[in-house]
């Protein structure tokens, strides 16, 4: 290899190996602090051995990442169907409210049609039964004329009779009388 390749892929292990993150149980990535930063004009010769290890680490980390993001995808998907579910139901919900209100509304209509109905049928029933009681009690009224008028008359004819019958008797029993 040249030599420029050689640095590049040096100072890359360098900076791999300072800058090395690690996935927490939480899933969050730590960078760790590497303890000594090589430059690599002071790079010391590494073998490959090392090198592989170093990229065996973050192959690692990689995984780890992987898996980390592997889970939280997971969750985020359960969260999601979740979340369409409770959206399902709410609109759902919302259907049978809005059919509810309408149901509510139309009983309400029926209701007050019925109230004002039973309301127009009493009162045609109340001015019914007042007319018959006005025709009645103008009968009664007319009864109760024509039976004082009957009784004036009657009244009138037993004074002329008593007249006549005190004209029909002698003189004396006139005067007695």
């Amino acid at each position: 290899m040249s030599t420029i390749e050689e640095y590049f892929w040096v100072d890359l292990d360098a900076h791999i190996i300072a800058n090395r993150s690690v996935v927490t149980s939480s899933g969050v990535f730590k960078l760790l602090p590497s303890a000594n930063t090589i430059l690599p004009s002071d790079a010391p010769p590494t073998s490959p051995r090392q090198v592989t290890s170093d990229w065996t680490g973050v192959l690692d980390t990689i995984a780890a990442a992987k898996s980390a993001a592997d889970c939280q995808e997971n969750q985020l998907r359960d969260q999601a169907a979740a979340h369409e579910a409770l959206s399902r139901e709410l609109k759902l919900a919302q259907h049978k409210i809005q059919a509810l209100e309408v149901l509510v509304n139309d009983v309400r209509e029926q209701a007050e049609k019925k109230q004002q109905k039973m309301m127009a049928e009493a009162q045609s029933l109340r001015q019914e039964i007042e007319a018959k009681a006005d025709a009645r009690l103008h009968t009664v009224e007319e009864r109760v004329r024509a039976a004082e008028l009957r009784a004036n008359v009657a009244e009138d004819w037993l004074k002329r009779i008593e007249q006549a019958s005190k004209n029909l008797l002698p003189d004396e029993r006139r005067a007695a009388a």
